[in-house]
C-alpha cells in the first residue's frame, strides 16, 4: 500500500486518505480493487534486470498514481488502471526506441509505439476527467467505512445449479391446440337508407366537433353551409365564429397542401367587411 500523507481541507477540517480506497471498509468494493491492482501490477515488465527495490519502486509509484487520480466508483478505477497501464507501455517503448540497435528501423517503430500509448493515456485522463465533470482534485472528508459481502461465487453457482435442476424437473406442459376454426359470419350489408343515416351522423359530429365552446346559438348570419359574410361590425360570437372557420380553411389547406407534397405553410390572406368565409 504507497504510503502518502492525508490531505487536510481548508475549509471543514477535515483529513481525506487518498489511500482509503485501498482499505477493506474503504469507499470501494475490496474485491473490486484487488482484482484492478492486480491487473495494474501485471501491466508492468516482469523480466527487467533492474534490482529488486527499483521494480517494488516502480509498483509503488503505480499505487500512489492510482490513488491520486482519487476515484469515486469502480468505473472510474477503471479509468484509471487502463492509463496507468498505457503509461507503463509508453515508457518501455520510449526506452526501447531510444536504445534500439538499429535506428533505421527499429527506433522509429518503437518510437511510434510509444506516442500511441501516450496518446491513449491522455485520452484516458480525459475521459476519466468528464466523467468526474470537473478536474481532479482531493474530494472532502475520508471515504466512509462500508460493509462489503464475501467472495462466495461457489454458493452463488450452486444456487443457478440449483435453479436449473428445478427447471428440468418441472413437468412439460403440453402443446397448445390448434384453434377451432371460427364460424362463417354472414357479412353486413349496408342499404342506401343506412349510408346515408351513417353519413347524416358523421356530419353532424363533424359539425359539432367544429362549433365546439362556440355561442352558435347568439351568432348571426351563419350561411346554411356554415360560412359566414363577414359583416362591418362583426360582434364578439362572429369574431370566434369566423376565427374558427378561417383556422379550419387554413388547416384544410395544410393538409391538401401534404397530399400534393408540399410541406410550406399556407400563406395567411387578409380579409375585409363582405368577404364570403367559407
Amino acid at each position: 500500500m504507497p504510503d502518502t500523507q492525508a490531505t487536510s481541507d481548508t475549509q471543514t477540517g477535515t483529513r481525506y486518505d487518498p489511500d482509503a480506497i485501498f482499505l477493506e471498509d474503504g469507499p470501494i468494493d475490496p474485491l473490486f480493487m484487488a482484482d484492478a491492482i492486480q491487473a495494474l501490477m501485471r501491466a508492468h515488465r516482469l523480466d527487467t534486470l533492474e534490482s529488486e527495490n527499483a521494480q517494488h519502486r516502480h509498483l509503488q509509484s503505480s499505487l500512489i498514481a492510482l490513488a491520486a487520480t482519487n476515484p469515486r466508483d469502480a468505473i472510474e478505477v477503471m479509468f484509471a488502471v487502463q492509463a496507468l497501464s498505457a503509461y507503463q507501455a509508453a515508457c518501455f517503448c520510449w526506452r526501447a526506441g531510444m536504445n534500439a540497435p538499429d535506428p533505421n528501423k527499429d527506433r522509429i517503430r518503437h518510437i511510434s509505439a510509444a506516442a500511441s500509448a501516450a496518446r491513449t493515456f491522455d485520452a484516458m485522463v480525459r475521459a476519466m476527467e468528464r466523467r468526474q465533470a470537473k478536474p481532479l482534485a482531493v474530494p472532502v472528508g475520508r471515504p466512509g467505512s462500508r460493509v462489503w459481502s464475501k467472495n462466495k461465487p461457489a454458493a452463488m453457482l450452486d444456487a443457478i445449479a440449483d435453479r436449473f435442476r428445478r427447471s428440468d424437473a418441472a413437468p412439460v406442459r403440453a402443446p397448445p391446440q390448434p384453434p377451432e376454426a371460427p364460424v362463417a359470419v354472414p357479412p353486413v350489408v349496408w342499404t342506401p337508407e343506412d349510408l346515408a343515416f351513417a353519413d347524416q351522423m358523421l356530419e353532424q359530429e363533424r359539425i359539432g366537433k367544429e362549433n365546439e365552446c362556440l355561442d352558435i346559438a347568439n351568432t348571426e348570419g351563419i350561411l346554411p353551409g356554415g360560412g359566414m359574410i363577414l359583416p362591418a361590425d362583426p360582434t364578439p360570437q362572429q369574431k370566434a365564429y369566423v376565427g374558427r372557420r378561417l383556422g379550419l380553411m387554413y388547416r384544410r389547406e395544410y393538409q391538401e397542401n401534404l397530399r400534393r407534397g408540399i410541406r410550406k405553410m399556407p400563406k395567411i390572406r387578409p380579409i375585409r367587411p363582405g368577404d364570403l368565409i367559407p
